[in-house]
């Protein structure tokens, strides 16, 4: 998924809590991304019309009716092509495939934090750390900084804030 996709996404969820435009420091805070990177994203997709930006400090996406309006366009073509279901479904299992191109060391690492995660999901950022510094995999600090880099990057992981402490979301 690409940081524009994650974001929107971000932006959906957030805007059940906070009707009224999810604010700039929360998303910071959930996405764990540099302040520039998200504004060069946020800028990026106002451009493309799908969301917009109220005092700089607030998001809001743009109303469904531009997407009612791209539904009645590709309503006539899914009447005549029979296969288009089948490329619906077929769309996630591709994904899932790009999302999961992982090392060895990934892999292993994945099956411990599995092991490790609660049933909501969420392990501490610091049980996580210290599992694969001082735990089977024995990596370095450079080298569980660049896996826990890498797991996000790839979609898998993702840093969240709950009760004032920073967890991990597999």
């Amino acid at each position: 998924m690409t940081s524009e996709t994650i974001i929107t996404e971000r932006i959906k969820y957030f805007q059940i809590e906070y009707p009224d435009g999810v604010p700039l420091g929360i998303l910071k805070l959930d996405l764990g991304i540099s302040v520039e990177e998200l504004q060069r994203s946020l800028l990026s997709l106002e451009e493309q019309g799908i969301l917009f930006i109220e005092n700089e400090e607030y998001v809001k996406l743009v109303e469904s009716p531009g997407e009612d309006s791209l539904e009645e366009s590709v309503d006539p073509v899914a009447e005549d092509t029979v296969s288009e279901p089948v490329n619906i479904e077929n769309e996630p299992v591709i994904k899932k495939a790009e999302t999961y191109d992982l090392s060895e060391r990934e892999i292993e690492a994945l099956e411990i934090i599995k092991d490790l995660t609660d049933e909501t999901g969420h392990i501490p950022r610091y049980t996580l750390e210290g599992t694969l510094l001082y735990g089977d995999l024995k990596l370095s600090m450079l080298g569980v900084y660049n896996l826990i880099m890498s797991l996000e990057n790839k979609g898998i992981l993702r840093k969240v804030q709950i009760n004032d402490s920073e967890y991990y979301a597999v």
